[in-house]
């Protein structure tokens, strides 16, 4: 099957010719303004210029005439509007003319579907461009989005550190350049050897599996000012930044139970971030996956592809299909082409997970999370679990040692806290904060991510509602968890009489914002969603919960409702 695959969702026309799984061209034509960032009437002025020449020249490389070809496929979305309309026409006028079928694509879904033909299997997605940063996994025939930036995408980010020091649009490959300590213009004489690059400390920004980084871009900027040097300020910005996109996606992989990371998006072509995400991935065990540069950046090959797996799955569309939407979720798309399996356990590779009321063995590895391994052990003739924050390989020392040390203190703290609402949490046996070791009390029971989906609706709807009801009085007493997913409530009964504990308060924090109330509502719903959405019609009875021990209830609803309606959190109708 040949198939012509058109992308313009922002800065770049491509356009790519696929035959049977085999990329036969990829042509590409970016937009550079003259000042500033993406202006999206002068990028569509360009790829209307551009774009037949690219697609001829796609056309001819792969050696095939358009009467040839078997499907055209285009980016439906999400993207700028105007740009994503002129990739939608000539894709259109292609379809008519030669009277084939046409397909309107997910831009996000086809990174994926690119990045799979290296030979991973089911990957965690880190997708990291201008516009998007998500963590992305398959489930219950969807991709679901895990996580994201909680304002903008990393590579606007990055653009715009790069517009204060004037170095021009796309400035991350630039920053790349300082941060080694490589001259480039107009910093012809900031060539340093990277020994002598400092580390500045810059804001670290995770909740949960989310990130932020208008906070960061704004102290960068201010240590550029307060005459910090322009090298150790880029380096710095990197390993942060960076450092946060790791964590979000380990915490991904430990949540769903995968051992495979792929990198997306144009900011994936930094080395440096490659780096950084092998080496996490290697040291649980797995491996991370980064597709060339001409297949991580926007290109129209990857929309081929897509499109034919897609049309080979039986998937049609017509012209009316094929509207362009801006705001086109990665969630929104039916995977039909990807077999989907029955939901069931979820067990974190090369770990075990308990049944209600066992005691393992001492030395059995219990979890891999994002910070620490936890393994089973004894403490004057009592089960306990180690909680040992391991050195990541990926961060650089001085990020390591602020955010192992703060991390576990702040569990400490707020464990303790949190007991004295009679919420239920793990008692401390001993601190070791050399070794960055918890030694606490082993709660026997498991993951309530790892079988809510195995559990009967009845008790499914009882263990939300008794989460609603430890929400509710965390958000009364002033208290955001930071990471309040299903991963961080143990069931410890097998009868109807549910008890629930709550783990690993490390991110949490003593606020009555509602604006950070509704973040933490929002990413459980959100990690929710994803991973158990067969039961989303289950969630009324954490909003039952939640109003009995939360006064304020009506407040923090409206609050999620604010948060989920802002541009980026759009939901599927």
């Amino acid at each position: 099957m040949r198939v012509l695959g058109i992308e313009s969702t922002a800065h770049t026309f491509g356009a790519g010719v696929v035959e049977d799984g085999e990329v036969l061209s990829n042509v590409r034509s970016m937009y550079v303004p003259e000042k500033g960032g993406i202006h999206p009437r002068e990028a569509a002025d360009h790829h209307v210029e551009m774009g037949t020449s690219v697609v001829a020249d796609a056309m001819d490389i792969a050696a095939i005439d358009e009467g040839e070809l078997d499907l055209v496929s285009f980016s439906r979305g999400p993207g700028l509007g105007p740009c994503l309309r002129v990739g939608a026409t000539i894709a259109r006028v292609i379809s008519l003319k030669n009277r084939i079928p046409i397909l309107g694509v997910n831009h996000c879904v086809a990174h994926i579907e690119i990045g799979r033909t290296l030979g991973c299997s089911d990957p965690v997605l880190l997708y990291a461009s201008g516009g998007n940063t998500q963590i992305i996994a398959h489930l219950m025939g969807r991709y679901r989005v895990l996580g994201e930036t909680l304002d903008i995408g990393i590579g606007n980010m990055l653009d715009k550190f790069g517009r204060d020091i004037g170095i021009p649009f796309p400035a991350g490959p630039k920053i790349e350049m300082l941060a080694r300590g490589e001259a480039v213009e107009p910093f012809t004489d900031h060539r340093i050897d990277q020994e002598e690059i400092g580390l500045i400390d810059l804001p670290y920004s995770v909740k949960g599996m989310d990130v932020s980084f208008s906070g960061i871009h704004t102290a960068a900027k201010s240590l550029l000012d307060k005459g910090h040097p322009l090298p150790s300020v880029c380096r710095s910005l990197q390993e942060t930044v960076f450092s946060m996109l790791c964590e979000v996606a380990e915490r991904a992989m430990a949540h769903i139970g995968t051992d495979e990371l792929l990198l997306g998006g144009g900011v994936a072509c930094n080395m440096r971030l490659q780096e950084m995400a092998s080496t996490m991935a290697r040291e649980r065990g797995g491996r991370s996956y980064a597709p060339p540069r001409s297949l991580l950046v926007d290109n129209g090959a990857m929309i081929a592809y897509l499109g034919e797996i897609m049309h080979g799955s039986g998937i049609e569309h017509d012209l009316n299909d094929t509207v362009i939407d801006q705001r086109f979720r990665t969630d929104q798309v039916d995977v039909l082409w990807r077999k989907e399996g029955r939901p069931g356990r979820i067990t974190t590779p090369n770990t075990v997970s308990l049944e209600v009321g066992t005691v393992p063995a001492a030395g059995t590895v219990l979890g891999r999370g994002a910070e620490a391994l936890i393994t089973s052990t004894e403490r004057m003739g009592m089960a306990c679990v180690s909680k040992k924050r391991a050195r990541k390989g990926y961060r650089i020392e001085v990020i390591e040692k602020k955010l192992t040390m703060a991390r576990m203190r702040n569990e400490v703290r707020m464990l303790k806290q949190i007991r004295s609402l009679g919420i239920r949490t793990p008692h401390i046996i001993d601190v070791d904060e050399e070794e960055g070791t918890l030694i606490l009390e082993l709660l026997r029971g498991p993951r309530v991510a790892s079988i809510l989906n195995t559990l009967s609706r009845e008790h499914v709807g009882k263990i939300i509602y008794r989460i609603g009801q430890i929400a509710g009085t965390l958000h009364s007493a002033g208290i955001v968890h930071g990471d309040l997913t299903t991963s961080n409530f143990l069931l410890l009964s097998a009868d109807g009489n549910i008890d629930l504990a709550l783990i690993d308060p490390s991110l949490a924090e003593r606020s009555g914002e509602m604006e950070k109330i509704g973040v933490d509502l929002r990413l459980f719903f959100e990690v929710f969603g994803s991973t158990h959405s067969q039961l989303m019609d289950r969630v009324d009875e954490l909003w039952r919960g939640y109003s009995e021990t939360n006064p304020r209830w009506r407040e923090a609803r409206e609050k999620l409702d604010e948060i989920t309606t802002r541009g980026r959190y759009l939901s599927p109708e």
